[in-house]
């Protein structure tokens, strides 16, 4: 066999046929190399992901105690992170080749090292390195996992016994770097190999000129990757060498555009989605749950449906999925009654038996979730053995989810070797995670044969002649050299280690990027100016280059300047480009869309927000309520002012339950209380670490207000008879083909009597606006208080006549104001809302609506208000107000009701162009 080494040629092997290799001929570097000589001396081991190793030095660091240990605080504090960097150290030192104790100026124990070497030697000491589950030749057992530094040793010390006498195999190996200017052992170890019968010699430097270099420097990488794509699709292929040094999804994606094969040279990541299952699922594990992590991970999907009309399947099955998002849609909480029944209805399937092994473990998981500062390495490793069954069980085909299999596997593992009695704190915990997930490939890496060779470092090529179109030429993305003081270096040295100055290493992968390049004739650098929002770093071999060219960044070209006319030309090679014609597109402005007939979208039930958003804008009343299209679940849960409005109504329920009919009012104290064991229910992240202050200042309001409104009615001599009192009544609405019937459903917020005995609606409202609902009150457009009343009256109605309208108001929860005409509750003195008007106006408001749909026309409500004002989808908030205004007064004429459209601020807005260009 004849190798051809160098330091930067790892990965490169595949290249041997595209470079004319003969059999038996490969080019490696330090990795490959090192990887052949353990086979051939029978070293080999089973890989040990790095997390493990992590895990094995901190237990070993933890031996050493915290007298004169100098990383002492640092380990109290990050224990992780810095076992980690200790250990990186560690091996640093090693692969130089030191040796703790071998210098004599080291001493025995280390006593005369520097506080970094001394606390890596006292570390050591206590260290067996081996496999573990073996003992070394005294018996010990091992306790720390060999790494890459330990395996070059181990090489190194077999080579040194006389009576290996093992067959390599090697017959030349052609170094392309002077082996003494290596760095650590392995100057000893090509040197070993050279006494074991291996011929080392060095790679004759390639004769000729220094290729012509051309760079053109872009704005951003979209505009880079046109430059090249069209610089490859612009002539054949023969002789040309694509050298990819940067993440290639966005030039991939130019290449596609153009009919190009994809390089697929995408580097990996740990964000990618396979390994964010594990930390979502002990975020959801942790005390206090957040609702919205636990709603992401109910709706995770891991892999398409096996049937074309059927579900994805989710981490969590779809029908447990579907019941226990309605359930935290309905309470933003877990454990109250919308998550038990969620649960009674799943035992009552047919399927119970499969289903419920996965509620009842997410149950357990967020009802019975971890302390946060009782994160014990057992009680994790338990609450992993669901997640690790469902990824096995749903992912033996899927190489993503077998990623994911395996860092749940990983992490036990650590949990295993950490002290079962210390507790992790949440910081350490996610860094353990992160350590075990590795760094995962993209769908988007998906490389495609080419015409062209590619490689992905500039050592690898092996051009002669042709050209080099080189993507991204930044700086290297390799790890920094460890950086050793002045006295670090000399007891290291001492010690055994051979050491190198980090400019000499970096000058290596400069001068083997040179070599690389120098057989071609030209080098074509399409340089980005910025990649994922950073200036781009500048690269040493370009800079190299340029300065052999005699250039300098001046003498960059431009996107712009390739282009002369109607021609695109760069180094030799041209296109006819075409400059497109200027488009000004129109958006559909119209006031309404029209199809066919649409009488079968008429609705037969109706609740008070229907009716609501069918006045407002009978396009999104389609959407939401005729179609059915509406957020995703997990999109839905309530939050905000939604979620603190249905949280104080419940403490406003509960406590109305509590009391019957009586007139005293709550104490302050127990409106508190009320609304403290509600919160885990309905509002569960107000719980969350860094809401403290929201959550106080929300119960203070809440206490006050509440305090307020019984207070008040208690003192007016209103008797509240009910909260949340369900109605369902039959409804003609008075269409233009005839009475069309429906059931209108829905619930009154605050039943109430006076002293006389005449009933008093209240709709509780959670706002910030002071405003809002006293010009509602005040203009006679408060139809929902006016649907209330006519509830109320159908259901007192005799057989004779209608019972008399109920009185009606709003109480603001967030201010702690009525606004009413009983002078007891406002002191305003607001005359009293005229219901049956407003009644009788929202119904043909509403009626108008549906003859329009039943006729295939479609009206968009804010549209439809800024057409008739002349106004723009911009105009001005005092413009839209002044509009509002008049088409309030209009609507009133016609005996109408106006509802204010808020579509901008909606889920519907791109649907009907308010947003973007509308198609």
């Amino acid at each position: 066999m004849r190798i051809e080494f160098g330091w930067s040629l790892d990965g490169a092997s595949w290249a041997d046929a595209a470079s004319g290799g003969a059999a038996g001929q490969v080019r490696m570097g330090p990795r490959g190399l090192l990887g052949l000589l353990q086979t051939r001396l029978g070293l080999t081991r089973p890989a040990v992901d790095p997390a493990l190793r992590v895990a094995q030095y901190l237990r070993l660091i933890e031996q050493c105690g915290e007298d004169g240990f100098w990383p002492a605080r640092s380990f109290a504090l990050d224990p992780w992170s810095t076992a980690r960097q200790l250990l990186r150290w560690r091996d640093a030192a090693v692969e130089a080749g030191w040796r703790p104790g071998a210098g004599a100026e080291a001493g025995a124990e280390g006593a005369d090292l520097p506080p970094r070497l001394a606390a890596l030697a006292a570390v050591e000491r206590g260290a067996v390195v081996g496999m573990l589950g073996t003992v070394d030749a005294d018996g010990n057992p091992a306790t720390l996992t060999p790494g890459a530094a330990d395996d070059l040793a181990e090489v190194v010390a077999e080579l040194e016994r006389e009576e290996t006498g093992w067959p390599l195999g090697i017959d030349r190996l052609v170094a392309a770097e002077d082996p003494a200017s290596l760095p650590g052992l392995w100057p000893r170890l090509l040197t070993l190999l050279g006494e074991a019968g291996v011929v080392v010699t060095r790679a004759e430097d390639r004769d000729g000129a220094r290729p012509e270099v051309v760079v053109v420097q872009c704005r951003d990488e979209w505009t880079a990757a046109d430059v090249a794509t069209r610089y490859l699709s612009a002539g054949p292929p023969e002789g040309l060498h694509l050298l990819a040094t940067t993440d290639t999804a966005v030039l991939d994606a130019a290449l596609h555009r153009r009919g190009l094969p994809a390089v697929g040279a995408v580097q990996g990541s740990t964000d990618r989605a396979s390994h964010q299952v594990l930390g979502l699922y002990l975020d959801v594990a942790t005390a206090p749950v957040d609702v919205h992590q636990l709603a992401a991970l109910l709706d995770l999907r891991v892999l398409p449906a096996f049937e074309p009309e059927g579900d994805p399947v989710g981490l969590v099955p779809a029908p447990v999925r579907r019941a226990l998002l309605r359930a935290l849609a309905s309470e933003p909480g877990v454990g109250g009654p919308a998550w038990r029944q969620a649960l009674t209805r799943l035992e009552e399937r047919e399927d119970a038996a499969r289903v419920m092994v996965s509620a009842r473990e997410i149950d357990r998981l967020v009802t019975d979730p971890l302390p946060a500062d009782a994160l014990v390495p057992e009680a994790l490793s338990t609450r992993l053995g669901w997640l690790a069954d469902r990824l096995r069980a749903v992912g033996h085909r899927d190489g993503d989810l077998r990623a994911s299999l395996t860092q749940v596997q990983t992490l036990r593992q650590v949990l295993g070797m950490l002290d079962p009695t210390t507790p992790l704190s949440r910081r350490t915990l996610q860094q353990v995670i992160d350590a075990c997930g590795g760094e995962g490939g993209s769908a988007l890496a998906r490389a495609e044969v080419a015409g062209w060779t590619v490689t992905t470092r500039p050592a690898q090529l092996s051009a002669t002649g042709g050209t080099v179109l080189w993507w991204g030429p930044e700086a290297d993305e390799v790890s920094p050299p460890m950086d050793w003081d002045r006295g670090e270096a000399a007891a290291l040295t001492a010690g055994g280690a051979h050491l190198l100055e980090p400019e000499i290493l970096a000058s290596l992968r400069v001068e083997a990027g040179i070599a690389g390049l120098a057989g071609a004739e030209t080098v074509i650098a399409v340089l980005p100016g910025r990649r994922l929002e950073d200036a781009a770093r500048p690269s040493s071999l370009l800079a190299r280059l340029e300065t052999d060219a005699g250039r300098s960044e001046q003498d960059r070209l431009t996107p712009e300047s390739l282009l002369d006319g109607d021609r695109w030309s760069l180094a030799g090679r041209s296109l006819e480009v075409r400059r497109p014609a200027e488009e000004h597109p129109s958006p559909d402005t119209s006031a309404s869309r029209t199809t066919g007939n649409l009488t079968h979208l008429l609705p037969s039930r109706v609740s008070y927000s229907q009716l609501d958003t069918l006045i407002a804008c009978p396009h999104h009343w389609v959407l939401q309520y005729a179609l059915g299209i509406r957020p995703a679940s997990v999109a839905a849960l309530p939050t905000g002012p939604r979620m603190i409005g249905t949280l104080v109504h419940a403490v406003v329920e509960t406590l109305v339950q509590e009391r019957g009919r009586s007139l005293t009012p709550p104490s302050a104290e127990r409106i508190g209380e009320v609304f403290d064991q509600l919160v885990p229910q309905l509002a569960s992240e107000l719980d969350l670490p860094g809401r403290a202050a929201e959550r106080a200042e929300i119960r203070s309001r809440a206490r006050r207000s509440l305090t307020e409104l019984f207070g008040r009615t208690a003192a007016a001599g209103l008797q509240i008879t009910g909260t949340e009192t369900r109605f369902e009544l039959p409804l003609e609405l008075p269409l233009a083909t005839g009475p069309h019937p429906v059931l209108l459903a829905g619930s009154r917020d605050v039943d109430a009597l006076d002293a006389a005995g005449r009933p008093l609606i209240l709709d509780l409202k959670w706002t910030s606006s002071l405003r809002r609902y006293a010009d509602l009150f005040d203009s006679g457009d408060a139809i929902q208080l006016a649907t209330y009343a006519w509830s109320l009256a159908q259901e007192e109605a005799g057989p004779a006549e209608p019972a008399e309208p109920a009185g009606v108001g709003y109480f603001l929860l967030r201010s702690g104001e009525f606004v009413a005409a009983d002078p007891a509750l406002d002191p305003h003195r607001r005359p009293p809302m005229d219901v049956d008007d407003a009644w009788q106006r929202m119904l043909a408001s509403a009626s108008e609506a549906l003859d329009e749909i039943a006729a295939g026309q479609v009206r968009l409500g804010c549209r439809s208000l800024l057409d008739q004002a002349g106004l723009e989808a911009d105009a001005t908030y005092a413009k839209r107000r002044t509009a509002i205004g008049k088409a309030r007064e209009a609507a009133r004429g016609r005996g109408r009701v106006l509802v204010e459209d808020h579509c901008g601020i909606g889920d519907y807005a791109q649907l009907c162009g308010l947003i973007g260009d509308g198609r």
